[in-house]
C-alpha cells in the first residue's frame, strides 16, 4: 500500500534550513495497522503530511498503492486525498451547524455524489462506528468520543483504501480513548490499512507494528505480538 524511499523534507526558514524528515524508507502492507511514535519534533507530523499527500517531499520517492505520487498533478493529488485516503485528526473539525449525518456527507458533496446516495453511505458509515442513533444531533450535543466517531465515519464515507489518524485519542480521556481504539480495531479487522501517529504507548499497541522516529529519522521498527 505504502512505500517510501529515502523520503526527505527540508524547510527553508531564511538564513537556515531545517530538515524535518531525513531518508525515511518505509513499507506498509495492504491491510496492515502501523503506529508511528516519537518525541515532539521527531518528524511524525511531517511524515503523516507526506503520506497523506498534504505536502510534497524535498527529495525521495513515495509510492501509494504502486503509483508514484511525485508524478501526479495538483488536481490528481486532490483526487487521491478525496477518494483514496481518509483522515482522522486530534481536533474533530466538525462543522457546528451541521448534524452528524451532514458532517459525514460532506466529502461526498465535494465528490459530486447524488443526495440519495450521500445519505445512504453516510448512514452506513455512522453505523460502522455505532453512532446511527445520533445522526440528527449537532456537535454541541455530542460527547468528545461521539464527535470522534463522527470524524471517523466522515473519513470512511468515501471508502478509502488508507486511513491516516493523527493522535485520534489525544483529546479524550483514557476510557473514551479505549472505546475509540476499539472502533479502529474493528475497521482494521474489516480490511482497512491504518497508519496512526500517537504519543501513547497503550494506543500504539493496538497496531501490528510501531515505527519509532527520532530527530527526523526512522530510528527503529518494532513488530508487536497479536492482541489476544
Amino acid at each position: 500500500m505504502i512505500q517510501t524511499l529515502s523520503l526527505t523534507k527540508t524547510y527553508d526558514t531564511g538564513p537556515t534550513q531545517v530538515r524535518a524528515l531525513a531518508d525515511a524508507s518505509l513499507t506498509v502492507r495492504d491491510g496492515e495497522f502501523v503506529a508511528i511514535m516519537g518525541p515532539s519534533g521527531s518528524g511524525k507530523s511531517t511524515l503523516m503530511a507526506l503520506l497523506g499527500c498534504l505536502d510534497t517531499p524535498t527529495s525521495g520517492e513515495y509510492l501509494l498503492d504502486g503509483q508514484r505520487v511525485s508524478d501526479l498533478t495538483e488536481n490528481e493529488l486532490a483526487e487521491v486525498r478525496s477518494s483514496r485516503i481518509g483522515f482522522v485528526f486530534q481536533a474533530f473539525h466538525l462543522l457546528p451547524r451541521f448534524t452528524a449525518l451532514s458532517n459525514v456527507e460532506l466529502p461526498l458533496v465535494y465528490a459530486g455524489v447524488s443526495s440519495g446516495e450521500r445519505r445512504t453511505r453516510a448512514e452506513e458509515a455512522l453505523s460502522r462506528v455505532e453512532l446511527a442513533k445520533r445522526a440528527g444531533h449537532r456537535p454541541n450535543e455530542l460527547s468528545g468520543g461521539e464527535k470522534q466517531r463522527v470524524a471517523i465515519a466522515r473519513a470512511l464515507v468515501n471508502r478509502p483504501k488508507l486511513l491516516l489518524a493523527d493522535e485520534p485519542t489525544g483529546n479524550l480521556d483514557s476510557r473514551v480513548g479505549a472505546e475509540i481504539m476499539g472502533v479502529f480495531d474493528r475497521i482494521h479487522a474489516e480490511g482497512a490499512t491504518v497508519v496512526m501517529v500517537t504519543h501513547d504507548r497503550g494506543v500504539a499497541e493496538h497496531a501490528e507494528r510501531i515505527v519509532h522516529l527520532k530527530d527526523g529519522r526512522i530510528d527503529r521498527e518494532e513488530v508487536l505480538p497479536p492482541r489476544s
